[in-house]
């Protein structure tokens, strides 16, 4: 057997181990009838790699009228001195081009391994460097320009009035337009006033993530104070800690979260 070859299989007995493991911590029902959690299938029959280079090429049979047994299952078949990778899967839940980006995926691992087959199986990458370009340069590439002498609050206030009816934000089933958002920063901020937040005053803000957390942000640099954000999944005493460290002076926070 082959190095390269020992690494596949080496690969795929890793893949199945963790999940044989989690399945029994789990402790689920079992049904032999069904594959549990999910349905695949990867099997791996006399692989012999003497190339350098493997060929990406695709054919997706559409009009095939074999059922697929699984929802995805790929096989992998030694053909003189090439790779054939043969991969059925349930078109209800899997569309054409996931599959082509995922066997593309496969054969870059493929690459890798046989290019570089002193490391680990986690350092070799999945991605080509056009697609990596594409990932971390072009998809990030969200930088704009925006008046740099305003605040975050006075910004917003400027798009209430461009888009008063737009949709500003969203949560679940929950929305509220510019308008009503900033109407309820006002009311707010007006509240927080009175209680004497200003300048240089702190006021944590102890919310799940939520149109309440939102309001509560807008309705702090409204009245003119910093918002200090409280994780309220954090243990109470880590809570404790960081509003004393902070000299948090108001805190926003919901009935059910106070402990």
């Amino acid at each position: 057997m082959s190095s390269i070859q020992q690494v596949l299989l080496d690969a795929y007995e890793y893949q199945i181990y963790p999940f044989i493991k989690l399945i029994e911590n789990l402790k689920l029902p079992r049904d032999p009838s069904r594959t549990p959690l999910f349905s695949a299938g990867f099997n791996l029959d006399k692989v012999q790699l003497e190339s350098k280079s493997l060929q990406q090429e695709f054919e997706i049979d559409k009009n095939s009228t074999n059922a697929s047994k699984l929802d995805i299952d790929l096989n992998i078949l030694q053909t003189d001195s090439e790779l054939q990778l043969e991969l059925e899967y349930n078109t209800n839940l899997f569309d054409t081009q996931t599959i082509q980006r995922w066997l593309g995926h496969y054969v870059t691992f493929l690459e890798n391994v046989v290019a570089n087959p002193e490391k680990t199986l986690a350092q070799l990458p999945i991605l080509t460097q056009t697609q990596r370009h594409q990932l971390l340069v072009e998809w990030n590439n969200t930088q704009t320009d925006y008046p740099r002498e305003h605040c975050i609050h006075e910004l917003f206030e400027a798009q209430v009035a461009k888009t008063p009816d737009a949709v500003a934000v969203i949560f679940a089933d929950e929305s509220l337009t510019y308008r009503e958002l900033n109407h309820k920063a006002n009311q707010l901020a007006n509240y927080l006033q009175k209680l004497g937040v200003g300048a240089e005053t702190l006021v944590g803000i102890c919310l799940h993530r939520s149109l309440e957390m939102i309001i509560g942000i807008l309705g702090t640099l409204k009245a003119g104070g910093a918002y200090v954000p409280l994780d309220p999944t954090y243990p109470s005493d880590r809570l404790e800690f960081m509003v004393q460290d902070a000299r948090v002076d108001i805190l926003l926070t919901q009935e059910s979260l106070v402990k």
